[in-house]
């Protein structure tokens, strides 16, 4: 995860001077609390668990990646042995969906309460038309695992993976077809920027992966290298990108304290002042240009309030987390939730 990354159109298309965002993949328990006295904001949010029917599973369940339509209010999350979780009371109540596969999955996209996709291990691809009560799957035409998946609306998707893997959809997964990547390392996940005013066309996009991959298109056909961000080894693995538009951009991925950005369409990179702990981080989310949040290993829950500098988010329950955290999803400016390691969900809600 993204991996990690799923954003709502209406939401993004906002006045975008300064986003931020990120994506995940896989890291070994941690300790100790995020950020230090100074950096760690107690006082203006809320967190409480919430029962995903997973705590204390064994062995234990691991949730990937949670999305929430704005809209309707409802949400899903996916993980591990199959598992989909829906809600429909922000999260009171999680129900168990069956997607009719034991393989884990890693990305969930919807484009509206009804129609969505869930991808996983051996090419598996999900497809719902009313809000999970049905998944069926599609034909991916491959078997490599899918990490990372991009829908623009209820035609035109994306979905990256091992080895290099992108296949493109133009009818809502009746049928995916292979694209060049132009590499064969592992791609962890995908998003494309809204289009410009007036446009409907959504065809600037990037992957990102291990060895601090990063490949671009422009036509949402064929891809492209971009040079790696400044400060990234080129082992380093890259685990989420947003883009806002065409030209400012985040990825995450790397060992704190950073979090780097682009103004030019990933030609170059710069770092966005981040305290993490060391945390590496794999997921992010975008409310508007001064409202970005991150998770990532070692419990680490991350908030930009003015789109510049990030903060760590630290109460009495998430002192007591220190599993990675894998993704991150909010419903507005006020409420999000958190997914991750051992079947955790974490609700977070502002208290100002």
């Amino acid at each position: 995860m993204f991996r990690k990354f799923a954003l709502i159109w209406a939401i993004i298309i906002l006045p975008l001077a300064v986003i931020m965002f990120g994506c995940g993949d896989d890291d070994p328990i941690g300790v100790g609390p995020i950020g230090g006295p100074d950096d760690t904001v107690s006082t203006e949010w809320d967190i409480t668990v919430q029962t995903s029917g997973f705590e204390g599973a064994d062995p234990p369940v691991t949730l990937q990646e949670v999305f929430f339509d704005s809209v309707s209010g409802h949400g899903w999350i996916v993980g591990n042995d199959g598992v989909i979780l829906h809600t429909t009371d922000r999260g009171e109540n999680w129900e168990p969906q069956d997607g009719g596969v034991a393989s884990t999955l890693y990305s969930v996209y919807f484009v509206d309460e009804n129609d969505g996709w869930a991808v996983g291990d051996g090419g598996t691809i999900l497809h719902t038309e009313d809000g999970g009560a049905l998944w069926e799957p599609q034909n991916s035409g491959i078997t490599e695992q899918l990490r990372g998946l991009f829908f623009a609306n209820t035609s035109d998707g994306w979905a990256v993976g091992k080895g290099g893997v992108i296949i493109n959809t133009r009818d809502g997964g009746v049928q995916w077809d292979p694209q060049s990547s132009g590499t064969n390392v592992d791609l962890e996940a995908i998003d494309f920027a809204p289009p410009p005013p007036g446009e409907v066309v959504v065809d600037h996009g990037w992957a990102i992966g291990l060895n601090a991959t990063i490949r671009r298109t422009t036509n949402g056909r064929s891809w492209t290298q971009q040079p790696p961000a400044r400060g990234l080894n080129g082992d380093e693995p890259l685990y989420g990108v947003f883009f806002a538009t065409e030209n400012k951009g985040w990825i995450v991925g790397r060992l704190g304290p950073a979090i780097m950005n682009s103004s030019n369409g990933g030609q170059t990179w710069g770092e966005s002042a981040a305290v993490a702990a060391e945390s590496r981080m794999y997921d992010l989310f975008f409310l508007n240009a001064a409202n970005g949040w991150a998770v990532g290993s070692k419990g680490a829950i991350l908030h930009s309030p003015d789109g510049g500098a990030w903060v760590g988010i630290e109460t009495e329950v998430t002192k007591g987390i220190t599993t990675p955290l894998w993704g991150v999803a909010f419903i507005d400016a006020t409420e999000g939730w958190v997914v991750g390691d051992a079947g955790v969900i974490l609700h977070i809600k502002s208290i100002q």
